[in-house]
């Protein structure tokens, strides 16, 4: 029950209330700034080729290429988005997805936990505010499969962990959403090691072996579906042989751009693991914050070599670690279900809130007053001026809505030079707008790709918020 002292009262309301303020000003910045970044429109793509009958996963020399290697269970989620009337709109629905992706599992589990709610009907509320403030906002800002395979996986152990006896129908339901994580994305592929291990070490033998039946039947049952929509020689190519074949990064490189990121995600939580369990304070599995805990413990470790190696591959990020992820709200069950209500304890609460709260500052300092779309007005005036002859080659949406048609995105095109499947010139150009008389790219950014693949676009005119590429006009015939 929540303490009865003024001084705790205070402490716990103030932690909340400025929590959930500073957790929705992150999500309002996040959803505002959505719109800005090309890499949220080439994560989009999918979804309006599969919508519209375009085979996600093109062979070789085919075509529209995408930026897409992952399963399609992500295009799915993506599916409301291609129902919006604008670009803009389309890329609001979509990141309204990606924060619900990320929310709606943590509070799946906060709100269901029987342990937290016991604490007091504001504790559920808490974690869910720390749960968003202890990631980056660029974990809302950008699209990624990762935060669909990552929910679902979440949801997956959660089923298995509620109960100390996971019943039938509970093991069938978490063996189907580990199968649709992976087809999200290939990394979760380690959850079901994770999860067949927490069975056995919680003493489940025939719960384990349930599990097992059933990721095989639901695996199965998915691998056929999908085979059947894309094609197997299309969804080995996109999902397997160009992955495998991207090169690795220069890893001192990669360790420089992103020190902090593989400290707080990895280092950190690795030491703080094994010094809880030396010190003996290891949770049991007698408690539902215990069995949840234990899981994304498992599920941290599981998901940690093979997202280091997507790491360091060329293109990979931090959205490749799933394990912090993971361990994340397992921790704050934890620490939140046993917390005792005390003044110590409610300050412990502030001083989390606090933390959270600061390493947003920046944010908060640049919040927007609304969607930044000025961009996408722009390239609608373009391409309504000049129909089916602007190619956006980072920003396939805008043209799609412009030319209802989808052309190569140059990320795609990028990563199948990458593997060493780069299409023929012809059968590149057969999906690029039919009276291509420009390139537009954001501003800024390289355009050396586009000016290898079409080099008589050699002429550069800036315009707001666009760099343009033309072709300097033909020579007229000599007498």
């Amino acid at each position: 029950m929540p303490a009865a002292d003024p001084v705790s009262k205070i402490a716990r309301r103030t932690a909340l209330l400025a929590g959930a303020a500073g957790a929705l000003a992150c999500l309002w910045m996040a959803w505002c700034m959505f719109p800005c970044f090309a890499w949220n429109e080439l994560r989009l793509a999918p979804a309006f080729a599969l919508r519209h009958g375009i085979n996600p996963y093109p062979p070789l020399d085919g075509g529209p290429v995408s930026t897409w290697i992952y399963g399609p269970v992500g295009i799915l989620v993506d599916l409301p988005a291609t129902f919006a009337t604008s670009a803009a709109g389309a890329l609001q629905i979509a990141g309204l997805t990606t924060i619900v992706m990320i929310a709606v599992p943590l509070a799946v589990v906060f709100f269901g936990s029987g342990e937290m709610r016991a604490r007091g009907a504001w504790t559920p509320w808490f974690a869910l505010t720390l749960g968003i403030l202890l990631r980056t906002t660029a974990n809302f800002m950008f699209q990624v499969p990762d935060q669909t395979a990552i929910a679902l996986g979440l949801l997956s152990g959660w089923c298995l962990a509620r109960r100390p006896d996971p019943t039938r129908a509970a093991i069938a339901v978490a063996a189907g959403l580990c199968v649709l994580a992976i087809w999200s994305k290939q990394l979760a592929v380690l959850l079901m090691p994770a999860e067949v291990a927490f069975l056995l070490i919680s003493r489940h033998r025939a719960g384990a072996f349930r599990y097992v039946g059933w990721f095989a039947a639901f695996g199965l049952l998915a691998a056929g579906i999908c085979v059947a929509a894309f094609g197997f020689d299309n969804l080995w190519l996109n999902l397997v042989a160009i992955p495998g074949r991207l090169p690795w990064a220069n890893f001192a490189d990669r360790l420089a751009v992103r020190p902090a990121a593989l400290a707080a995600q990895v280092v950190l939580p690795s030491i703080a693991l094994a010094a809880l369990w030396r010190i003996g304070k290891w949770p049991d599995r007698s408690r539902e914050s215990g069995r949840f805990f234990q899981f994304t413990v498992l599920a941290y470790f599981a998901m940690l070599p093979l997202g280091l190696a997507a790491f360091f591959k060329i293109g990979g990020d931090t959205n490749t670690i799933h394990s912090w992820s993971y361990l994340l709200p397992g921790a704050l069950l934890l620490w939140l279900a046993s917390d005792r209500a005390t003044p110590v304890a409610s300050l412990r609460l502030l001083a989390a809130a606090t933390g959270a709260l600061a390493l947003h500052a920046s944010d908060f300092a640049a919040l927007p007053a609304g969607p930044l779309t000025e961009h996408l007005d722009v390239a609608a005036q373009l391409t309504a001026a000049y129909p089916h002859a602007i190619w956006f080659p980072q920003n396939p949406v805008v043209t799609f809505y412009a030319d209802g048609r989808l052309w190569h995105s140059e990320d795609g095109v990028r990563t199948r030079n990458l593997a060493g499947y780069a299409p023929r010139q012809a059968a590149f150009r057969r999906y690029l707008p039919p009276n291509l008389r420009a390139i537009a790219y954001p501003e800024n950014e390289d355009v050396s790709l586009a000016t290898a693949l079409l080099p008589e676009f050699n002429q550069r005119a800036v315009l707001p918020h666009w760099t343009l590429l033309t072709s300097p006009p033909a020579r007229p015939a000599s007498p």
